[in-house]
């Protein structure tokens, strides 16, 4: 009887021992799985956050175009808005009522330039003006995005349409920005369809 209390206790102790290999075996499963999570995140942030690394500020982007109203000339009531969060809303005149815009934005300075500029471009499509249709006005409206590089200490973001200036906006810690340049013998347009050489 003493002989098979002992093999009880072996058994006992033997089942008990089982588990133990099993959490070691575990945690160095969870180990190892950990380091490769580490070591994939840096290699992600490595590969898509280079423009962090090395300085390079985010590219624009354009967020956003659409027509958000259209007509005949006299239907359709001017108006117009910017702001340095990145909205633009402006009018064509005397243009089809079928006309189409789009837009692309790109950043012509330097990465480490002390006035980061940006340019968003808006070009027309569809104009034409057809015999059987009214002159026409559109109000379009473009969304974009200008991140502020490290580097600069101002920035200022040019507007143009078809080619044309339209509006330069700007915002400055001390550096000049460069706008009034551009308003210099510019014509001005209005959302009413006037246009005037003098200087803003």
């Amino acid at each position: 009887m003493a002989d098979s209390g002992e093999r009880r206790d072996d058994i006992v102790d033997s089942a008990h021992a089982g588990p133990s290999h099993g959490f070691d075996a575990f945690d160095m499963k969870v180990f190892v799985g950990g380091a490769l999570l580490i070591g994939f995140a840096i290699g992600a942030v490595a590969a898509g956050g280079l423009s962090i690394l090395d300085g390079t500020p985010p590219d624009p982007e354009i967020e956003s175009v659409e027509i958000v109203d259209s007509g005949c000339y006299e239907d359709v009531t001017p108006y117009s808005k910017s702001s340095s969060s990145g909205v633009w809303v402006g009018v064509i005149n005397e243009t089809s009522t079928q006309t189409e815009v789009s837009a692309q934005i790109r950043r012509p300075s330097p990465d480490d330039a002390t006035v980061a500029t940006y340019r968003v471009d808006l070009e027309t499509h569809n104009t034409s003006v057809e015999d059987d249709e009214c002159l026409g006005r559109i109000i379009y409206r473009v969304e974009y995005d200008t991140p502020y590089p490290d580097a600069a200490d101002a920035m200022r973001t040019e507007r143009y349409v078809d080619g044309d200036l339209r509006g330069c906006g700007s915002s400055s810690s001390g550096p000049e920005t460069g706008c009034g340049v551009f308003y210099e013998d510019q014509p001005t347009h209005y959302s009413n369809g006037t246009v005037t050489d003098e200087s803003l």
